[in-house]
């Protein structure tokens, strides 16, 4: 008996098994249409809820282009292992990003100088760790718009849930986290980049 073909028609349908199978391929082999996960969604939606005045995002999607296009920069600089790359996304800008109350003249050299490795690599890794918590859209709508990474830096410390307080401990440890509740602000660091793509501060709280 003659085996059928790949290309096989789907009784009643007409459409042919190959071009089925090339069809489920595009659709979840491209991150743009994987749908969001379901746990994450209603954990956004637990998080509005919570901290009713400031609402958590996590989806990057939603991000202006120019603040994904700096985002996306400022992470590869970070994951390039060399803290010069980060020269990139700090030049992008027509000023430097505010990095402590003094004025910086070379941002790489004082990364160099703050970073517990001596070379940056501290630095680059704490970008990365920010980038993987949620974050806040500020003044949504107006000229000043901004998004803030993490979201901790704009809600009540005090009415975390304790999913958000495990995520808030791979940024800072036990200690630092008691020494926040006391004083009630999130003081470690945060990244603000406004709607028009400009990098405009990368601080700790008491910068």
């Amino acid at each position: 008996m003659r085996q059928p073909q790949a290309s096989t028609v789907i009784r009643g349908h007409g459409i042919p098994l190959l071009f089925l199978a090339a069809a489920l391929c595009l659709v979840y082999a491209h991150p743009s249409f994987i749908p969001p996960v379901k746990a994450e969604k209603a954990a956004n939606e637990k998080a509005a809820i919570q901290n009713s005045a400031v609402e958590i995002l996590r989806d990057n999607s939603i991000l202006p282009e120019q603040v994904a296009r700096m985002r996306t920069e400022m992470l590869t600089a970070a994951m390039s292992g060399d803290i010069t790359a980060l020269r990139i996304p700090v030049e992008m800008n027509e000023i430097p990003p505010m990095l402590a109350n003094e004025k910086v003249s070379d941002p790489i050299d004082y990364w160099r100088k703050i970073s517990g490795d001596g070379q940056g690599r501290e630095i680059m890794a704490i970008i990365v760790e920010l980038f993987r918590a949620g974050f806040v859209r500020k003044a949504a709508g107006t000229s000043d718009e901004m998004y803030v990474w993490p979201y901790f830096a704009e809600v009540p410390l005090d009415k975390l849930t304790p999913a958000q307080e495990v995520e808030l401990l791979t940024l800072v440890t036990p200690e630092r986290l008691k020494a926040m509740r006391a004083s009630g602000k999130y003081d470690h660091y945060q990244i603000g980049i406004a709607r028009d793509g400009i990098w405009h501060f990368f601080w700790n709280g008491v910068h």
